[in-house]
């Protein structure tokens, strides 16, 4: 088996990378070591890059279809081999990103002023998303529970929630950002019947779905899919395999009607149907070449969050608290135990110590006692922003 490595450096100068390039305008200071936003300091595999290589040695890039055997058959195959799960066809549908899948899910099935429910923490594009189309944001925080270290929903504060006459969408996070969250089957299916039986349509975001480990600990809403349910799971590659810069996606579902109604916007309304040629080769080669580099690219992101853990135990133990996620790359970091301010410990961390992570507020965090960092990147540049953080919490001790 061929190995990996994950610790490899490559300068990302003068690729207008947003991690980079975007910082200094997001965190109002220059030099900041970048651990905010989610895209990986780790190159894309080798075989996506050979294949996109392949497709631009063609040298014409005009309008390409998705719906062949190219597109089909390797999505087919990831679902079936990494969570055993068959899909059908007529239920793939490619789309031109996640985001925009959600957004035209919440057009299609809400009016303006409707409630859309968020589990808070939050992945930060949703209430941007709710906020942009007039729709009302409707939040139930998740429950932490402090002997299992995990937390869980409030189902009936959800089920309260969804019986709201002005509440017709929620949307899911599976896995779940920021937490890092795994919902288990049973779960999912009482957050499904709770929603079809108060008629709230539920979008499933699973873009974080080969962050889970190990990979037979993740439940796709897929799974539970029946003909004609209001249901809808979208997801992509852009977060397993490095591609956030070349637009595309692809939903699942058997909700007929959404299907009609998602096209024919894509088609006519906005005239984004048809698919980018370099995301359909780097979907193959990733989906039918790629599946021991994401293997192993999770062994060394499980290595990252045990030394950040080591590294908490060890030195910060009386400022923060950290629990090793059991999927994506993104840690949840609390420094509540401490009693510092929020507002002082995120404006040092950047002042201080140099670092860019994301504070919790951004999620949803009314304490704003979190922040989020992301670990998919070499050992060497973790250690340092361990370094950093510790920087800022001892200055702040004194």
């Amino acid at each position: 088996m061929t190995q990996f490595d994950f610790n490899k450096t490559t300068s990302r100068e003068g690729t207008y990378s947003v991690q980079y390039d975007g910082t200094e305008a997001l965190f109002g200071a220059k030099g900041l070591e970048p651990f905010w936003i989610a895209d990986m300091d780790i190159e894309t595999p080798e075989a996506v890059r050979d294949a996109v290589k392949k497709r631009l040695d063609n040298g014409i890039f005009g309008y390409t279809m998705w719906q062949n055997e190219r597109f089909y058959g390797p999505v087919k195959n990831w679902w079936e081999t990494r969570f055993n799960i068959s899909l059908n066809e007529e239920d793939i549908h490619y789309a031109a990103s996640v985001l925009y899948t959600v957004g035209e899910v919440m057009r299609q099935v809400t009016d303006e002023g409707d409630g859309v429910i968020l589990t808070t923490p939050s992945y930060n594009s949703f209430p941007n998303l709710i906020k942009g189309n007039d729709r009302t944001r409707v939040e139930t925080p998740l429950i932490y529970d402090e002997d299992k270290r995990e937390y869980f929903l409030n189902t009936e504060e959800f089920r309260e929630l969804c019986s709201r006459e002005d509440v017709t969408l929620y949307i899911h996070c599976n896995p779940h950002n920021p937490t890092g969250k795994i919902w288990s089957e049973e779960e999912l299916l009482e957050i499904k019947n709770i929603c079809k039986e108060n008629d709230v349509y539920l979008i499933s975001d699973e873009i974080h779905m080969d962050f889970v480990r190990p990979k037979e600990d993740f439940v796709s809403m897929v799974s539970l899919l029946e003909e004609g349910d209001p249901v809808l799971v979208t997801t992509g590659l852009g977060k397993s395999f490095n591609l956030a810069s070349i637009p595309h996606s692809y939903y699942i579902t058997k909700d007929r009607k959404i299907t009609k109604d998602i096209n024919n916007a894509m088609g006519s309304r906005y005239n984004v149907s048809t698919a980018s040629s370099l995301a359909l080769a780097a979907i193959e080669a990733a989906y039918t070449e790629c599946g021991d580099w994401i293997d192993q690219l999770n062994d060394h992101v499980e290595g990252n969050f045990q030394l950040i853990s080591d590294y908490i135990d060890e030195h910060l133990s009386e400022y923060l608290s950290f629990d090793i996620p059991k999927s994506t790359y993104l840690g949840w970091i609390s420094f509540e135990k401490s009693g510092l301010n929020a507002a002082e410990v995120h404006k040092a961390l950047v002042e201080v110590g140099g670092i860019a992570v994301s504070p919790g507020k951004l999620y949803l965090d009314d304490e704003n006692n979190h922040f989020r960092i992301n670990v998919a990147s070499s050992r060497t540049r973790i250690e340092d922003g361990l370094e950093r953080i510790r920087k800022t919490f001892e200055y702040l001790s004194k």
